[in-house]
Formats: C-alpha cells, structure tokens, sequence
C-alpha cells in the first residue's frame, strides 16, 4: 500500500512539473513589443517548452534572422525558427518598418526544411489538445492552415492572439479602431475567427493602455544582461518613445490570468478590418476586456530583469 502510494505520489509530482508547450507566431522587427514578447518568453522557460518560433507577414527571413539572433545572444539558439510566407511583395505596408532588422544584419540565417505553416500543422497533430499558440502579429500562417487543412487549428489547446478591437481602440477608450493585425490582411483575419479554434483575444480592449515608461526602460538598460541589452539595442533602432506593450499581454493572459477579465462572444471581422461583436449569435470568442495593468508591468519587468540569460 506504502509503494503504491509512493508511486501516486512520484506520478502526481512529475505531471504538476511537465511544462506547457508552446509555439510563439510573430512579425518580430515591425513594432517592439514583438522584442518584449520575445525576451519574456524567453524568461518563462521554467513554465513553458518553446516548441518553435514562426515568424509572418512581410519580410519573414529578416524576421527568423532577428529572432535567431536574440535567441544566440540568449543562449536558446537549441529553439528552431520556422520562417513563413514573405508578403512584402503583396503588400506595400509589409515594408514600412525595418529599421531593427539592422541589429541582426549580417547574422547567418538557419533555414528549418519545414515552413512556418507546416510546423504548425504537424505540431498540433502529434500533439492534439497539447499546444498553445501565442499569435502576436497578423494571422498570415494560420489562413495558409486553415486552406490546407480547415480542421487542425481546432487541434491546439489555446491560441491567444493580440488581435482585434472590440469595445475601444489605440486611445484606450472608445470609438473602436482597425487594429493592425486584423486591417493588413482581412481576408486572413475572417478565416481566422470563423475556424472553430478555441481562440482568447488580447484585443486594444487590454493592450493599449500598458505603457514601458522611462524608469522602467532606464531599468532595463542599466541591467546590461544579453536579453536586456538586446531590448534596448531594438528599441534605440525602433526609435521612438514610449512602447506600448501590446504582444506581451496575449502572454499575459495564459500566464496571469489573475490580472484579467475576460468574456465570450461572437465576433466577426467586416471588410475594413473592423472586429464586430455581434450581439445574440453563438460565442465563437473569449476577449480580453481589463486588465490590471500595473500588475502585469510589475510581473513582467521583474522576468526581465532577474533573469541571467547568457551565451
């Protein structure tokens, strides 16, 4: 009886310790907080097993080639980069932002054999209610998914995306805005609300307001780590002033779901990149609509800076 419950015990000790696994889909070199996102990851490894990394939209080979370079300042070059389909030729927004793809030029780009789309795939379907997804930049790979195969998305466990505009906009408050990941490619963005998938929505609803202010970047530089210094060295070449954090919190709300409220709904995409709630239909969505945003800046700077990430 004593071996047995030895055994239980043993058992219930290694199941509590298994990680999450994730997959992280990012425009990464556009604005910087796909850089935040990134670098929390990367802070998090004791909760989560970064399966991949897969980068979207526009220049995606510039994308996978910074995304391995933090990764070999951090140490995590073991993580493999998945590169999706380049848009940049389709799209004349796809090019309005390159100034961080400087920091890593000259890096030796590894190409995986599999695309971005097809890791995804495989992923879920040997891992079938396994996988999170955190999607933080337009939904580019998941349209090409969903063509080839309409039914595995409904695979992952959860996909939280930074996507959408729901009850108010960039100001924080209302009218409702086009949000960005949703209005560069809408015919994507109507595929991926209408997948069945069991999506959470980090929206501007929750985004928005979550400002890095200057203590908390001046902290961050004068932390002089591999991480932190490869945040300020993508901020200094973003160039402007005051991030707003919007692809961190899609991690936030998996992580600290505490800091949330959240409510399901059924939302639609319209043809100007809009995301409706449309009142009386089926729920095919759970938004994001507060968040404790001081709480989360607390948590999340407290990653960054005691980590000791290194090569």
């Amino acid at each position: 009886m004593k071996k047995l419950i030895l055994l239980l015990l043993i058992t219930m000790q290694a199941f509590s310790q298994q990680k999450q696994k994730i997959i992280f889909d990012c425009d990464l070199g556009d604005d910087i907080d796909d850089a935040y996102a990134l670098s929390l990851l990367l802070t998090m490894q004791d909760r989560y097993e970064i399966m991949g990394i897969t980068t979207c939209y526009g220049r995606t080979e510039d994308r996978a080639r910074l995304a391995q370079k933090m990764l070999s300042e951090t140490g995590q070059s073991n993580i493999p980069v998945y590169v999706g389909r380049n848009t940049s030729k389709m799209n004349e927004r796809a090019n309005w932002f390159a100034e961080q793809f400087y920091w890593a030029e000259g890096f030796p780009l590894n190409l995986q054999k599999q695309s971005a789309s097809e890791f995804i795939q495989s992923s879920l379907k040997k891992f079938p209610g396994e996988v999170v997804i955190f999607s933080v930049g337009p939904v580019t790979n998941f349209a090409d998914i969903i063509d080839q195969d309409p039914e595995v998305l409904k695979k992952a466990k959860a996909i939280y995306a930074m996507f959408g505009s729901f009850q108010i906009g960039y100001s924080a408050k209302a009218p409702i805005d086009a949000e960005w990941n949703v209005v560069v490619d809408i015919p994507a963005a109507k595929k991926f609300v209408h997948s069945g998938a069991n999506i959470i929505y980090a929206g501007l609803d929750v985004t928005a307001m979550v400002k890095l202010d200057r203590p908390s970047r001046d902290k961050i530089l004068q932390r002089q780590s591999p991480l932190t210094n490869a945040l300020s060295g993508l901020y200094v070449l973003w160039g402007n002033e005051t991030p707003t954090l919007f692809d961190p919190v899609a991690i936030g709300m998996e992580a600290y779901p505490n800091l949330f409220k959240t409510e399901k709904v059924h939302i639609d995409v319209d043809d100007k990149g809009f995301t409706r709630i449309i009142p009386g239909k089926t729920t095919n969505a759970e938004i994001g609509i507060s968040i404790d945003a001081n709480g989360f800046i607390e948590r999340i700077m407290k990653k960054y800076l005691y980590q000791n990430l290194h090569p």
